[in-house]
């Protein structure tokens, strides 16, 4: 299927499929919270305790490793954009250089055509000649072959 007439809006500009945060898109704004808050004061057993200890151990490793992660993720993030950036670049330059070989393409093409009613009357003055020469061969031939016939 053909693009033709298929042309960009504000809402193709402006759309992020990633879901990425936007104004429009916020994206979640939950807390992360391994545990829930303690509002009032209580004793705890020995058995929990223990338990919160393991649990803090864990979310420890797990704090510096989701640091790592993201730090990670931001600089590919970071990346990304610069490696968009650059191929936005490229096509913006694709587009300007194609917009001016259409042009030098369509300047050629109306030149052509402004031309044309000369092609078509040096054709037309041609094809005259070309008629009035074949008249004459016609009329040598006749010639010819009269007196041809005379001689024998």
């Amino acid at each position: 299927m053909s693009k033709v007439n298929q042309i960009m809006t504000p809402n193709d500009v402006m759309n992020v499929a990633s879901g990425a945060p936007t104004p429009w898109n916020p994206g979640d704004s939950s807390e992360i919270r391994t545990e829930k808050v303690v509002s009032r004061h209580r004793n705890f057993t020995q058995e929990e305790a223990d338990k919160l200890r393991i649990t803090a151990a864990t979310r420890k490793r797990q704090a510096k490793n989701n640091r790592q992660a993201y730090q990670a993720l931001r600089s590919i993030e970071s990346s990304d954009a610069a490696d968009q950036s650059s191929f936005r670049a490229y096509q913006t330059t694709v587009a300007r250089t194609t917009a001016t070989k259409k042009k030098a393409d369509v300047s050629k093409a109306k030149t052509l055509y402004n031309l044309t009613p000369a092609y078509a009357q040096m054709g037309y003055s041609l094809g005259a000649s070309h008629h009035d020469a074949q008249l004459k061969v016609s009329e040598y031939q006749a010639l010819y072959s009269d007196v041809s016939n005379r001689w024998s």
